[in-house]
């Protein structure tokens, strides 16, 4: 079962990042707004390798990739909206970003809670 929820992931990965190669166009005239969009797009990596890692590692439940999934996929489709006139506004990018780091938070929130549920039942097996 985790072989095939890692898989899909995989596949879903893949398609985000094809996507992302292919997605909107911004307008860098100023060096700020490349850096700040730099920024959100390593964000977004690391999201989807946060998640990636927590299924491949077994701390994160399918159904728990899944929700972290849809919600980075919202991220998505929220930056795409705001891209369609071509350049994201610095409030645009916030709201990104901190949408970004709430998601990351509750990935690694989520994946250290299962860290300890499995070291708690190892030792206690032990004792």
């Amino acid at each position: 079962m985790k072989k095939i929820l890692f898989a899909a992931v995989v596949l879903a990965l893949g398609f985000t990042n094809a996507s992302a190669q292919y997605g909107p166009r911004y307008d860098y005239r100023d060096g700020a707004s490349h850096e700040r969009m730099s920024d959100i797009n390593r964000l977004q990596r690391e999201v989807r390798q946060n998640i990636a890692s927590g299924v491949q590692w077994g701390t994160l439940t399918s159904r728990e990739a899944n929700m972290l999934m849809n919600r980075y996929e919202n991220i998505e489709a929220k930056e795409r909206k705001f891209a369609r006139h071509g350049r994201l506004s610095n409030r645009e990018e916030r709201i990104l970003r901190n949408d970004l780091h709430e998601l990351m938070a509750d990935t690694r929130r989520l994946s250290h809670d299962r860290d300890r549920w499995a070291r708690d039942r190892r030792h206690r097996g032990r004792f």
